[in-house]
């Protein structure tokens, strides 16, 4: 099973989405999606709607196996996967594997920790760190971005050190999620927010609390931003943010999967500066 981990997309300054926009995103890219299905043309001036979205989604998730098949063979990829293997292979060390600048990104971005990689200190004390300890640097970090508590639980790094990465499986996983990684930051690049649209599609109904939602760096980016909620609010205290969630959200309803493709629908349009029409 894949890791899931939070990306972002560039937010467009402009109050709708185009058809030509949309277009513009695709340039001869034979893995993408066939955007004609939606009607139209860029000069028409046509607004998406919900379920031109909802149609982008669903086609992004039909054809994930070619494009994770895809991703797999570009070459680059390729490169930071011999690359993590033979690091991982000969090192002797944690240190050893989070002090190459390719391994360390390639296995911190495959658990969901892709943002935090450039920070070495920080990662070496806490991917270190003891998962047993609720004081340890790991489970502090946790509370904003529950990736680095998972990918401890995942491979303890504290106990077992670095042969924990050295099984063929262990490789084969951070392979694995690493290639799904950059398949959704292509469909990012595509549509800013896709990956993270089909990612919450996932976990949705696994955030059955509000505290759950705003504790999932991905589950409080999609809800905050299809709710029209500012990140400013994760200044406030926890009750204050889920006040302000639930006076506008039932949670319960993520666990339906109509419901959840409303909201990542109304998130993906209000990511790209349009608006949405649902009620939550």
């Amino acid at each position: 099973m894949f890791k899931l981990s939070f990306r972002t997309g560039t937010v467009m300054p402009v109050s709708s989405i185009t058809p030509a926009f949309v277009a513009s995103l695709f340039p001869q890219r034979t893995t993408g999606f066939d955007f004609s299905i939606f009607g139209g043309s860029g000069g028409t001036g046509q607004v998406f709607s919900a379920g031109d979205v909802g149609v982008a989604l669903k086609q992004a998730e039909a054809n994930e196996a070619r494009q994770l098949a895809a991703a797999r063979k570009d070459p680059v990829v390729q490169r930071d996967l011999a690359r993590y293997a033979d690091v991982v292979r000969n090192a002797k060390t944690v240190d050893d594997v989070l002090n190459d600048p390719v391994a360390r990104r390639v296995f911190m971005t495959a658990n969901g920790l892709g943002e935090q990689s450039q920070y070495l200190g920080l990662s070496k004390r806490a991917l270190t760190s003891d998962i047993l300890d609720p004081d340890s640097l790991a489970n502090k970090l946790a509370s904003t971005n529950g990736a680095w508590r998972s990918t401890l639980e995942t491979y303890n790094l504290h106990l077992f050190g670095v042969g924990a990465l050295k099984t063929s499986t262990a490789i084969e996983t951070v392979s694995a999620n690493y290639v799904a990684e950059k398949r959704l930051d292509q469909l990012d690049a595509q549509l800013p927010g896709l990956g993270s649209a089909i990612l919450f599609k996932r976990i949705a109904a696994s955030l059955d609390t509000t505290t759950k939602v705003l504790g999932s760096a991905l589950g409080r980016e999609v809800v905050t931003t299809a709710l029209g909620l500012p990140r400013q609010i994760a200044v406030q205290s926890i009750e204050a943010q889920v006040k302000a969630v639930e006076t506008r959200l039932d949670v319960t309803k993520l666990a339906e999967p109509a419901f959840v493709d409303r909201l990542v629908q109304r998130y993906l349009i209000s990511l790209n500066g349009g608006t949405g029409g649902l009620t939550a």
